[in-house]
């Protein structure tokens, strides 16, 4: 009898056992497929970032007659992230001082331009394609010589004198960019319609390229900036 009950209580440790082995096998395959589920999050931008970049422009598609008539200047703005497919961005830009000679001497302009821009993202989530629309304020200065005047600008202003002019514009055009993270590339194409003495025409056709600058913010940001530690001894 004693040695059946032995029989009986080892049967049953072995069982025991048997079980309990499985429990911590199944707890351990579970644990390891939870820890693959878990994605590192992504990094986390302000809506808000920066834009420097340089342009090759016209300035004024009519008044421009020179053979080579891309001249080049540089600017600098801010981005707004409305949500994932829309953001706004504003744009300040000025040109190198230029001769378009005979007619104009030492052309200075610049133009300050609001964009609404539709965000379209490659499956990498990293390349966006954004079509864009907004209004320009543009500025052209120049010294009117009144020398092949094809134009026949003499009705308008005196010859030999500064002409300042002054209009707003309708901007429309596409863009292209990459992130690498903080920093991103983008490179953008642009006409601009205005009025043009007494119509309506395209006054300017123009390419962006430059950087966009986003900062992080939340545990990523105090990874990047690592103030603690640069600055403990403040």
């Amino acid at each position: 009898m004693t040695q059946w009950l032995n029989n009986i209580m080892l049967v049953c440790l072995i069982l025991l056992s048997t079980c309990l082995n499985a429990q911590t096998r199944a707890v351990s395959s579970s644990t390891a497929h939870a820890k693959i589920a878990i994605k590192p999050k992504e990094t986390q931008y302000l809506k808000l970032s920066a834009k420097l970049g340089c342009n090759i422009s016209v300035i004024y598609l009519a008044r421009n007659i020179k053979d080579k008539n891309n001249e080049p200047g540089y600017c600098g703005g801010l981005t707004y992230e409305v949500n994932d497919f829309v953001r706004v961005s504003a744009l300040y830009t000025r040109f190198q001082p230029i001769n378009i000679k005979p007619t104009w001497l030492d052309v200075k302009a610049n133009t300050l331009e609001s964009n609404l821009e539709i965000i379209a993202r490659f499956p990498n989530k990293k390349t966006l394609l954004y079509p864009f629309f907004g209004l320009s304020y543009n500025t052209y200065k120049g010294y009117f010589t009144g020398e092949s005047d094809y134009l026949n600008l003499r009705e308008y202003y005196q010859v030999n004198s500064i002409v300042k002019n002054q209009w707003l514009g309708f901007n429309i055009g596409t863009g292209m960019e990459h992130n690498f993270g903080v920093v991103g590339l983008f490179i953008d194409y642009r006409m601009r319609v205005g009025k043009q003495e007494k119509a309506f025409n395209i006054m300017d056709v123009c390419y962006t390229g430059g950087v966009r600058i986003r900062m992080p913010y939340g545990q990523k940001a105090k990874s990047f900036f690592r103030l603690n530690d640069r600055f403990s001894w403040f």
